[in-house]
């Protein structure tokens, strides 16, 4: 067990990689542990302690991309408490929970009072479409399976992605397990977490190829009855076009969603790394609305 600053964390000279859909991020290669694992590092502040596990695999078998981190209040009472899932990007061949970018979330969060999960899923390379969906559905499914162990309240999961883990975060809340999205593991849970976040989302691909099928896709879930939904979209974003993510808007509004929408002049990372004086704290209000963390 080692002890960290909690300024090193968040606040040291972070050097943020944009992770667009063709950029590709080095992963971890350490080996996994099993959720019994010794926690990796205490993190206090201001009477406040938080743990964090590294690399605790979600899935037993063959890919070492079945793994995630856990960051999770140690002193803040005995309550069940919200948990926010954390999907990175990198256009789904790329990136990895390593990224500063998400780290910090992941901490930020947990001195909140939620439990997060950072979590790694098969890339391209490894595995075809839709095993990236199957494989963050099994995380959620972990968690929920795992809930008494960590005091997660199972009815107050969020999850927020940016890029390709945008499109992840809003798969987890939009497609139902009729979808045959869910992958092998811990079944008996459900998969669907209670609200989503997205920054730069794509809704679908807008071109012909065999990743386009609808049913990978938000825009193929339309509906009036999805959990909470809010998706933040740079003007002048070259990767996510912004004219596809406001048609998903609408059809969802119409359809009777509980949908919010933030536009900001940027390109794609205003929810990653460009406009975060605006965004964090959007985020923050939208998920303490709908999970509560102070609820104990």
């Amino acid at each position: 067990m080692k002890a960290i600053s909690l300024e090193l964390v968040n606040r040291g000279a972070i050097s943020l990689v944009l992770a667009i859909f063709t950029v590709a991020a080095a992963t971890g290669t350490s080996m996994g542990q099993s959720f019994e694992s010794p926690v990796n590092s205490v993190i206090d502040s201001e009477q406040k302690t938080i743990t964090v596990t590294e690399d605790i695999r979600y899935k037993e078998g063959d890919s070492e991309a079945w793994k995630l981190d856990l960051a999770m209040p140690a002193n803040f009472g005995s309550g069940l408490r919200p948990a926010l899932v954390i999907v990175h990007g990198g256009g789904w061949r790329g990136g990895s929970k390593s990224v500063d970018v998400y780290q910090k979330m992941m901490v930020d969060y947990a001195q909140q009072g939620y439990v997060t999960i950072n979590i790694n899923y098969r890339l391209l390379d490894e595995a075809e479409f839709p095993a990236c969906i199957e494989d963050v559905k099994t995380a959620v499914r972990w968690l929920r399976a795992h809930a008494d162990q960590y005091q997660v309240d199972p009815d107050r999961i969020g999850a927020y992605g940016h890029s390709a883990g945008a499109h992840l975060a809003m798969m987890l809340a939009m497609a139902p397990e009729s979808a045959s999205l869910e992958g092998e593991g811990w079944n008996e849970y459900s998969s669907m977490v209670n609200v989503a976040a997205a920054g730069s989302p794509p809704t679908e691909l807008g071109r012909d190829t065999p990743m386009a099928k609808e049913e990978w896709w938000p825009i193929g879930y339309i509906a009036g009855d999805h959990p909470p939904l809010f998706l933040i979209q740079g003007s002048e974003d070259s990767v996510v076009r912004p004219e596809l993510t406001e048609d998903f808007v609408e059809k969802m509004k119409d359809a009777g969603a509980d949908i919010k929408y933030m536009k900001l002049e940027g390109g794609h990372g205003v929810a990653y790394n460009e406009q975060l004086d605006v965004t964090e704290p959007a985020l923050e209000e939208f998920f303490a609305k709908h999970l509560k963390p102070g609820q104990q």
